[in-house]
């Protein structure tokens, strides 16, 4: 069956603002920090990426999250310099975003953020500042702003826009929004002041406003201002819908655009600062919809887009004038291209899994510092883009000398993305697979509730490789006979993974997790031994599927090996489903209606139920055949029989297995 070309008519239109005109409606969200470019190791990544969106086709390019000064705005530590100097290193750094984005036809955008309160306490700086005095929840005192410290902010704002303008940019988006500064002052239930910058929000909207008005004197009507706003906080007492409306309308005649977002940074998933992938595609939609009655501006929306079809929709019904891509464009920067071009459906179309932007560690991750300039180094991994983030440039890296006979063994994910790859180098590719069917582990998406995303990435991938020109053999297994008679040049061995059964009596009489997803009958009473993510993700689907279960988890915490907002996001949802979790207990005994187990304090206690499962693990599958006649042959092991891992490490290794093919 051939492509469904759709035409996105009201997605490619042209949107003019001022003197500059966006050449269509698809932009991306600023994420990361945009000082990163001054670090030698992470900067040319920063670059790539960002040039990566131009190329793609995106209106405007974002460069994320720019601190105004050193002192009281950053959040991470970079080496400071001075805006009011347009030259040396920092400003050709930062000035070459622009001219990547540029030359792609895209117009050149980069955030300017204030944390206020949220400022990271690094040592012999100066404290954070916000609208009150207070204590955060970390013990990190906060100081109320005077009003040279207000005149002060102003005039760093007015310097960092002077500086982007003078380095190349179209515009600046001021981050007014998730908690920040400028919300800090909006929010009545943050701003408590009782002098001119609080009580009725004339007054909270006074400091915000005035650092808006200094942005547009100190750069003229031909320089783009764009205020990103969380349209709601998302908790009780904080700003409302009329608040941002109102605001909205005092922002006329001052800003030029209005991008709507949602919620805040200390509560990121409560909030829906950040969509998962248990919220719907476009949440904010509804709510750029009721902003846009309030002004004549015209009006972005993000939140959790990954589809043109969704965007055209929202164009067209005019929800908003604009649609603004955060993760998806990391999980696919051509998406533009793409969608404008007929080839919708080979869009990697985001999973909002976080691997990217994992967020803030939780406590017993002290490993991993969020408030690092080496934690900032991982933003922008992606699990379905194998090309994201990569330490290498591609561009650079060699074509191979001759097209080479590459058999890959096994059709999930990682042989799946290895053979696409392979195919794309010119390699001749064979393709064998054991089942009936491409996907390996990934087809229990089609049974699982909450994966419709990463089903549409298994899907994705099996038509990129039906496409690729790759020969695919079902129902084959990669044995000694097939390697004699294919006399393959190289090997990539995906052959997979299977559960770990720990010694507990009895295990052996109950099915693994994965036998859920292949029709095994579930009792209404389930009990999953095991709370790691397969086990819990398990049992979040059984639930939303009518089930009553509980979660036994040896550790203190469940989802041990996940953390940040997925792992937050994954939790609230097992709670509002209603799943009992059972954390530092130990199995003894199992039988096919009840476990044994053991607490901390070595209580002995029997759980009841109509099934157990169990989630313990996985074992890469043995390759030894194989291994004992490819002497002569280059073989790459990939995905879980390599180690078993996620799907990250599934896509990448397959990915950079097949580039090593010469």
């Amino acid at each position: 069956m051939g492509r469904i070309y759709r035409p996105f008519t009201n997605l490619m239109s042209p949107l003019t603002v001022g003197c500059h005109t966006f050449k269509n409606r698809i932009v991306n969200a600023p994420m990361a920090f945009g000082l990163i470019a001054l670090d030698p190791e992470a900067g040319p990544r920063a670059y790539r990426k960002i040039e990566a969106i131009a190329e793609g086709g995106a209106a405007a390019v974002y460069v994320g999250e720019t601190n105004v000064n050193f002192t009281d705005a950053d959040r991470l530590p970079f080496p400071p310099f001075d805006y009011s100097e347009h030259g040396g290193k920092a400003f050709e750094a930062i000035g070459h975003y622009a001219t990547l984005i540029k030359k792609h036809g895209a117009l050149a955008m980069i955030e300017l953020a204030h944390p206020g309160s949220e400022k990271t306490p690094f040592e012999g700086q100066k404290g954070p500042i916000g609208p009150v005095n207070l204590t955060r929840p970390d013990g990190v005192k906060v100081a109320a702003m005077t009003d040279d410290d207000m005149a002060r902010v102003i005039k760093d704002f007015e310097d960092a826009a002077s500086f982007m303008k003078a380095a190349g940019f179209d515009g600046v988006l001021i981050h007014a929004g998730h908690g920040f500064l400028f919300t800090q002052f909006l929010s009545p239930r943050l701003n408590t002041r009782t002098d001119t910058y609080g009580g009725p929000l004339e007054n909270r909207a006074r400091f915000p406003l005035n650092i808006i008005r200094g942005i547009r004197e100190r750069v003229g009507s031909d320089f783009l201002i764009e205020v990103r706003l969380s349209a709601t906080e998302g908790v009780q007492g904080g700003i409302t819908l009329d608040d941002i409306g109102r605001f909205c309308r005092m922002l006329e005649g001052t800003a030029d655009l209005i991008h709507v977002s949602a919620g805040l940074y200390t509560e990121p998933i409560k909030t829906r600062q950040f969509s998962s992938m248990y919220v719907p595609h476009g949440f904010n939609a509804a709510v750029s919809d009721k902003l846009k009655k309030y002004t004549t501006l015209p009006v972005g929306v993000v939140g959790g887009f990954n589809s043109p079809e969704q965007a055209e929709q929202i164009i067209a019904e005019g929800m908003a004038d604009y649609v603004i891509l955060g993760r998806q464009m990391l999980a696919d920067p051509y998406f533009p291209a793409k969608a404008f071009n007929g080839k919708a459906d080979e869009i990697r179309r985001c999973i909002r899994c976080f691997n990217c932007f994992p967020g803030s560690p939780e406590e017993g991750y002290k490993d991993i510092p969020w408030s690092s300039a080496e934690l900032s180094k991982r933003v922008g991994n992606c699990t379905i883009n194998p090309i994201a983030n990569l330490p290498i440039d591609l561009a650079l890296f060699p074509t191979p000398s001759s097209p080479k006979t590459v058999l890959i063994a096994g059709g999930g994910p990682a042989g799946m993305q290895a053979a696409i790859t392979a195919a794309d180098r010119g390699h001749r590719v064979v393709l064998a697979e054991s089942e009936h069917r491409l996907g390996g582990m990934l087809n229990f998406t089609e049974t699982d509730v909450s994966k419709q995303d990463l089903r549409d990435f298994k899907n994705l991938l099996i038509r990129l490789t039906e496409r690729c020109g790759a020969q695919i053999l079902l129902n084959t297994v990669a044995d000694a006979t097939l390697i004699r008679k294919l006399q393959p040049d190289a090997v990539i061995l995906a052959v997979g993974s299977r559960p770990a059964v720990p010694s507990i009596p009895g295990i052996d009489k109950i099915q693994h997790a994965v036998d859920v997803y292949k029709g095994y009958p579930m009792g209404k009473r389930v009990i999953v031994v095991g709370g790691g993510l397969v086990g819990c993700e398990t049992g979040l689907h059984l639930a939303k599927t009518g089930h009553m279960v509980t979660v036994i988890e040896k550790l203190p915490r469940i989802a041990n090996d996940s953390f940040g907002m997925y792992r937050e996001a994954l939790t609230m949802e097992m709670e509002s489903e209603g799943i009992k979790v059972l954390t530092e207990m130990r199995c003894q005994k199992i039988t096919p209606g009840s476990v044994r187990i053991v607490d901390k304090d070595g209580n002995e206690s029997v759980l009841k139920g109509d099934t157990v499962i169990y989630a313990l693990g996985m074992s890469p599958n043995s390759t030894e055949e194989i291994d004992s006649i490819t002497q002569n042959i280059r073989v790459y092991k990939v995905g879980d029989c390599a180690r078993p891992g996620k799907v990250e490490s599934a896509v990448r290794s397959g990915f950079l297995a097949a580039l090593e093919i010469m």
